[in-house]
């Protein structure tokens, strides 16, 4: 419910997920750690690792990206879709090592809401969009723009979805239509929300 009002909230499209899951009692009814892609590269040049519920560990980002989300049913439409969602948010050094202390973008200068309201917001981080209170398809058309505000980020994992052959006809549509990121990005996170999940009603409760 949070993440699907807080992007609604911020110019996203309804996603339509369902509500009742049945919550977890106990640390073995989680998924293990070492589940979320990385955004780039070990030590050894590699992506991802063996822990999980199965290796993601690949020497290229795509195939580790695949590695992560083709094991929950997810294709290449849906890994792109969802890689869209950074629109929103920053990356902090001080959390996953990546990104800067601050940008001029993070550095408590003006962001405006999806209202059209000035935002407050704690200082700090890097994002990905120069406006990263808003949700729309930004992140495809920065990422495509060889003359983007070098302080917005642009790891290996965004990267690769103009840069492969299979992801790159979903990124450009994204570019080209807010519509079809919408449609493509709410039909993704609803199916991700809902892995794996139990619901009280079995049928769950759509609001």
């Amino acid at each position: 419910m949070g993440s699907a009002r807080a992007i609604e909230l911020a110019g996203g499209p309804d996603l339509g997920v369902k509500y009742g899951r049945v919550d977890a009692t106990s640390a073995d009814m989680c998924s293990p750690e070492g589940n979320l892609p990385d955004a780039e590269a070990g030590g050894e040049g590699k992506f991802g690792g063996p822990g999980g519920t199965m290796t993601t560990e690949d020497t290229s980002v795509g195939g580790h990206l695949r590695k992560v989300f083709y094991r929950m049913g997810l294709g290449d439409e849906e890994i792109v879709a969802l890689s869209g969602a950074h629109a929103l948010g920053r990356a902090y050094k001080d959390r996953s090592g990546l990104g800067a202390e601050k940008t001029k973008f993070t550095d408590g200068s003006t962001q405006k809401r999806a209202d059209g309201k000035e935002a407050s917001y704690t200082p700090g981080g890097s994002s990905w969009t120069k406006e990263f209170l808003i949700f729309d398809n930004s992140y495809f058309t920065t990422l495509d723009d060889d003359n983007a505000d070098p302080e917005l980020l642009k790891l290996t994992s965004d990267k690769v979805v103009f840069l492969d052959k299979d992801f790159k006809p979903f990124a450009e549509k994204f570019r080209d239509s807010q519509e079809e990121f919408f449609k493509s990005y709410a039909a993704a996170h609803k199916k991700l929300s809902e892995l794996g999940s139990k619901f009280e009603p079995a049928e769950g409760i759509t609001l």
